[in-house]
């Protein structure tokens, strides 16, 4: 087989000049986020949706089959994307390679979960797990046959194909969940949905980058230097992430499960399609200002108060209107899941005080400390988690969280001190405002619901009236705080106002 691309070459997109390589990367960032909103979007309606057709036992059953899910395909990871797009040039060779490399992977994952289905559920003692994990291998294995191209668009930072691959798999994923929900009343449902959106995301991965696979391994070179520290990281960081679900269900009932699920999969819509999305972006912006540490330095915190300003109002709303929610969307036979709410909401404000210290790792190449940190939230999850779910169930692994959180944030700011030189006092300082208005938000809707909103009113007004009136103190907070400090015109706030500004007067022109 031939290295060059000849008329193969139709499934790579035209080369491209890379002069306006920083308005691309806005534009993918955009879409991304855009995207990703109404991707979580279509996962908060199904998750809405089979809540009300399905028990929080079914959840429970589904969250401890997907642990597995995931911890396998983390073990296993490969990086073959990310490979793709740093090497230097591509042939054909290279996206074989890739495809074998993916094919093997999902194929192991399947034979090895279909091997541990048994055991795993007599571990747990519940005989629907066999059959449940015996499907659900069917999703890495699928996974593991999407077509490769996608990742010559990713290299010219071009993420659209990508986002609508993941856009038409959630959607796809919603039509078959409520049909089997509906007709089933079963956990089978969730699991539709997961092997569904799979399925459709390899199938118009062929029709957006068609390719034609071929077996080999003659690139294995180019792609061995990927692994090592990352993948070691991935690992850990998987097994921290389902860990409080494998403990748990050793030792709660399925139905506290599901609800501790619940809470926990709601919570974490707003980090997955607001600061997940945003990472390559600001990786790829803070490799462009390496060289200068003073820009690097302003762009990390800049970027690091922005997206703090942004998720702190979202979580304080969710801790405070846990009640509402629950009754108003859930239900009432989610009754548990309104205190784990307000509990799990509390770890993601912690974390949002040194969010980007992920991409800040990567861009100073240093993946072995991006394994330590992981390991060391391992090294404190495994004894907080596992104390505090043994002797208080849900609650003490809500508690067990915060926890980890607390800690984790003291680590990861003294990471960063250590590599730009920011220290605790700088990090809180320049998001005071925002911890003071996000407060001032949390009072002025336990004010109203508790001395001003009638009981007898229905669910969804109160949650609309309260949602809107902590935003609004929120948003007047910040405001009236930053014009009482001086209106210090390289804040987060001088740069929203002057956008919202110039919108207006280009507005106004425009009449």
């Amino acid at each position: 087989m031939t290295n060059s691309l000849e008329p193969e070459n139709a499934l790579i997109p035209e080369q491209d000049t890379f002069t306006n390589v920083g308005a691309k990367a806005a534009r993918g960032a955009a879409f991304l986020v855009g995207t990703k909103l109404m991707g979580r979007f279509l996962d908060f309606v199904s998750l809405v949706v089979l809540t009300h057709l399905l028990l929080p036992a079914d959840f429970g059953v589904v969250s401890l089959a997907m642990s597995v899910i995931y911890l396998t395909e983390a073990i296993f990871e490969l990086p073959l994307s990310q490979a793709l797009v740093v090497l230097e040039t591509i042939d054909r060779d290279h996206l074989d390679t890739a495809f074998t490399l993916s094919f093997l992977r999902g194929s192991i994952i399947c034979v090895l979960v279909f091997a541990i289905s048994l055991p795993f559920s007599i571990l747990y003692h519940d005989s629907r797990l066999f059959p449940l994990l015996m499907a659900l291998s069917l999703a890495p294995a699928l996974r593991g046959m999407q077509s490769p191209g996608l990742a010559l668009y990713a290299k010219r930072l071009d993420f659209s194909r990508e986002c609508i691959i993941d856009f038409l798999g959630k959607f796809g994923a919603l039509i078959v969940a409520v049909c089997v929900a509906v007709t089933t009343r079963s956990y089978w449902a969730v699991a539709a949905a997961t092997i569904t959106s799979t399925a459709f995301g390899m199938i118009v991965s062929y029709v957006i980058s068609p390719y034609k696979p071929h077996f080999t391994l003659s690139r294995w070179s180019d792609f061995r230097n990927f692994l090592g520290w990352s993948s070691g990281a991935q690992i850990v960081s998987a097994i921290n992430w389902q860990y409080d679900r494998l403990i748990l269900g050793r030792l709660v009932p399925p139905q506290t499960l599901g609800a501790f699920s619940i809470a926990s999969d709601l919570v974490g819509i707003p980090s997955q399609a607001i600061i997940a999305p945003l990472s390559r972006p600001l990786l790829s912006a803070l490799v462009a200002r390496r060289d200068n540490l003073d820009h690097f330095r302003n762009l990390y915190q800049l970027s690091n108060a922005t997206v703090f300003m942004i998720i702190l109002p979202i979580f304080i709303e969710m801790s405070a209107l846990s009640t509402e929610i629950v009754h108003t969307i859930l239900g009432p036979k989610w009754e548990k899941s309104i205190t784990y709410i307000s509990l799990l909401a509390i770890p993601p404000i912690l974390a949002g005080l040194a969010e980007g210290i992920s991409a800040l790792v990567m861009a100073f190449k240093k993946n072995h400390l991006y394994m330590r940190l992981n390991s060391l939230e391992f090294a404190f999850k495994i004894p907080i988690v596992t104390g505090a779910a043994y002797f208080f169930g849900a609650l003490g692994a809500c508690w067990g969280r915060i926890c980890i959180a607390f800690l984790m944030m003291l680590v990861y700011l003294s990471t960063t001190k250590s590599l730009i030189k920011v220290s605790y006092g700088q990090v809180f300082f320049q998001n005071w405002r925002t911890c003071l208005s996000g407060f001032l938000s949390w009072l002025s809707i336990e004010s109203i619901k508790w001395y001003l909103l009638p009981p007898s009113w229905p669910g969804i007004v109160k949650l609309f009236i309260l949602g809107s009136a902590g935003l609004m103190a929120y948003v007047l907070a910040l405001l009236a705080l930053w014009s009482l400090t001086g209106k210090k015109p390289g804040s987060v706030e001088a740069r929203v106002v002057g956008i919202c500004m110039s919108k207006l007067r280009r507005s106004r022109v425009a009449l």
